[in-house]
């Protein structure tokens, strides 16, 4: 998400303690929200890391106008990580015990970093999903960790924005993930229903659970607090099934269903799966033609026997030359398309990442695709938050 041009105070540069946070949720309430489009409820969230700083900073944008709404600029913290589900955004330090949650509507803030983590040590690599259970409303946060030998074990803590947080406590879960997860990289899991569900780890190299395929996907249960013993097989046919296909997937919530993203590069398609309410059958939903989506995708790949009719009109050197052309051309497309959320006109929104990023409204029926904003390098879209904003202060103050 573009920023405006900060002036970071030295005030606003110092690490995250709780009287910093607490200005920055006055920020992200008191902004001003005058939208200049849309049709309807729908906001992206997203975080942009300044490596030069240090510092991150939390955006919530109008998903139709790509303005930004709401925003909390300059936290810093070593290993900070954000992430956002349900009506939640969290703010996680594992190295010291930071843990505040901001809710996306209000800018409350509840501290929950009394709560003693059992991941601990120098080699430990986190991740952290937020999700809420329907039945209840409750919000948890649910964290996976891994040694440095491979293990991985998962706690889970229920969110209590009552009496500033007290009593909130990890638990270890009761059951370990029935295979290996990926737990860093966002669109390799998606919350549906109060169910996690995660893919197996995103590099071709990495270790394989027997009977574990490239689209298996492990589910973890935030009501029970459990992992659910069985994998759910993925939707790719059986010749797809191999190794070299695994970074090409991706899932996402849509409409209340799981999804599981595909990118077919040779056939030049982003395929999406819907798995069935009763999670026992894949549909595809939709085909979409890669270059409607993702840009740089607009020319297709100099055939073989062009290149030879071409080669032999002007000779090698401009055959190596057009194919170190191609070659910076692929380095400079968006790669991946990941789906954020339906919107109310029956549009989807869209992150589609590459050496920068947009995120993009695509009609399926279509398949025109409306850029809403850029993404600046370094940054992520976090969530997807559909709901009613409380009025700004500055609103309120001019009623």
């Amino acid at each position: 998400m573009a920023a405006p041009p900060r002036n970071r105070t030295t005030e606003e540069k110092a690490h995250v303690d709780n009287d910093a946070l607490q200005r920055f949720c006055g920020a992200w309430r008191d902004m001003q929200c005058s939208r200049r489009g849309g049709g309807g409820d729908a906001f992206v969230v997203g975080a942009v890391y300044h490596i030069a700083e240090d510092l991150t900073d939390i955006t919530l944008m109008d998903a139709y106008s790509g303005e930004v709404v709401r925003r909390m600029d300059g936290l810093s913290r070593p290993g900070l990580k954000v992430c956002a589900g349900g009506d939640m955004i969290c703010v996680v330090s594992p190295g010291d015990g930071l843990l505040r949650v901001v809710h996306v509507a209000t800018g409350d803030l509840t501290d929950l970093s009394m709560g003693c983590s059992a991941a601990t040590g120098r080699n430990v690599s986190s991740g952290y999903t937020l999700g809420k259970v329907p039945a209840t409303g409750e919000h948890k946060l649910l964290h996976v960790y891994a040694a440095a030998n491979g293990s991985q074990s998962s706690e889970v803590l229920t969110i209590t924005t009552g009496g500033g947080g007290g009593g909130c406590q990890w638990r270890a879960t009761r059951s370990h993930p029935p295979m290996r997860i990926e737990h860093g990289i966002s669109r390799s899991s998606a919350t549906v229903g109060g169910v996690v569900h995660f893919l197996s780890p995103a590099t071709t190299s990495a270790p394989r659970d027997r009977g574990v395929e490239c689209d298996t996907i492990a589910a973890f249960d935030l009501a029970t607090e459990l992992w659910r013993p069985a994998l759910m097989d993925g939707p790719l046919p059986a010749d797809q099934r191999h190794r070299g296909q695994r970074p090409n997937l991706g899932l996402a919530a849509l409409d209340g269903r799981l999804v599981a993203v595909h990118h077919d590069y040779p056939g030049r398609t982003i395929n999406l799966w819907s798995l069935t309410p009763n999670d026992t059958t894949w549909t595809k939903l939709h085909s979409l033609p890669i270059k409607n989506v993702l840009r740089g995708w607009e020319e297709e790949p100099t055939s073989h026997q062009a290149a030879a009719a071409e080669a032999k009109r002007g000779g090698r050197s401009k055959k190596r030359k057009k194919k170190k052309e191609e070659e910076v051309r692929w380095l400079c497309r968006e790669k991946v398309a990941q789906p954020l959320a339906m919107v109310g006109d029956g549009r989807m929104a869209v992150w589609a990442r590459g050496c920068e990023g947009a995120v993009r409204l695509h009609d399926p029926r279509t398949g025109a695709c409306e850029e809403v904003a850029q993404v600046e390098k370094c940054g992520c879209v976090l969530g997807f938050y559909s709901g009613a904003l409380s009025p700004s202060h500055a609103a309120e103050m001019e009623e």
